[in-house]
């Protein structure tokens, strides 16, 4: 089964029901639990989402919420080396940087986005929801 890591802005297309993207996300998200895939989050995804879900649901059920998610994922490390690798790379927005770099330590496949653009200088597949969900089909 093949490990794909989600990137903060889909994850957040469903918490917080962001249309016009909310479902496409969605399905990409559900492919988790329907046991097509391995689904991971960078390590710093997760403070990210807490960040911006507190202002939104509030500390508690930003708990609750992450709680629910990362039962259904796994968390792909923030190590010194990633870090190491992302200050070293050519990638001008330094979180994408990290958040590659995280995922190429933990072996993934692909990375599901809407910010491919950011994303040009990787080394792994970078994609947006639907093209990830066509790959499957």
């Amino acid at each position: 089964m093949k490990g794909i890591l989600f990137d903060t802005d889909v994850v957040l297309d469903v918490l917080l029901q962001r249309q016009p993207f909310f479902t496409a996300s969605a399905l990409a998200i559900d492919t988790v639990a329907q046991g097509k895939v391995e689904g991971y989050l960078a390590a710093h995804t997760i403070t990210n989402l807490f960040y911006i879900l507190r202002k939104h649901l509030g500390s508690e059920k930003s708990r609750e919420t992450l709680n629910t998610l990362m039962s259904k994922l796994q968390v792909a490390a923030v190590t010194d080396a990633v870090i190491r690798e992302a200050l070293a790379s050519s990638f001008t927005d330094f979180e994408d940087a990290v958040t590659h770099a995280s995922a190429r330590a933990a072996g993934i496949e692909a990375i599901v986005t809407r910010n491919i653009k950011d994303f040009r200088l990787a080394t792994i597949p970078v994609m947006l929801p639907e093209v990830f969900l066509a790959t499957l089909s």
